[in-house]
């Protein structure tokens, strides 16, 4: 699915925490928690419409208060159907897991990562991030910690947006090649 495959208004982002290698969780849990980014991750998403899957919604074990919660399962709704109902808001939030931050990944606009610089748990981790690919996404915002009040390793809230993809006819002519 791409991002003109659905019409839409509002902007879609995909919001996680990753460790150095793209960690996203292990055995339907998080792995790390930092209260700094609980903080940031209400924050942003307080009154907006969260999007997850049914782990993911199973593992937070309620609704998540002040947010429109959407919760999607194989059996249920498709995704596509979803996006496309959704015409009321300036920003939906896709919150996990791994198998609908891969679907929406395509037509993301923005990501909110939290990256963090912290050892793994020894069982290491299951499920994994995306690519972040520099060439599709630019970093536009960046807020580092070298702890938290709890935490004691670093972390960053790294704010990306999609590039823009230049249109031929705005490529200088110099560099052109017929």
């Amino acid at each position: 699915m791409k991002k003109q495959d659905i019409n839409r208004a509002y902007m879609l982002s995909l919001i996680a925490v990753l460790g150095p290698s793209r960690e996203l969780g292990l055995r339907n849990g998080l792995l790390w928690h930092i209260s700094e980014d609980l903080r940031h991750f209400k924050a942003l998403t307080l009154g907006h419409t969260v999007i997850m899957g049914r782990r993911t919604y199973e593992s937070l074990g309620k609704p998540l208060p002040g947010r429109n919660n959407i919760v999607i399962s194989r059996s249920g709704e498709k995704l596509e159907e979803v996006l496309a109902a959704i015409n009321d808001q300036t920003e939906v939030f896709i919150i996990g897991g791994a198998q609908i931050y891969r679907q929406t990944m395509p037509m993301a606009d923005r990501l909110y990562i939290t990256h963090v610089q912290a050892p793994l748990p020894p069982e290491g981790a299951d499920v994994f991030f995306p690519p972040i690919d520099p060439l599709q996404w630019r970093e536009i915002s960046r807020q580092d910690f070298s702890r938290g009040v709890t935490f004691l390793y670093p972390f960053s809230f790294v704010t990306y947006e999609r590039r823009q993809t230049p249109s031929l006819s705005a490529t200088p002519a110099a560099t052109r090649r017929n």
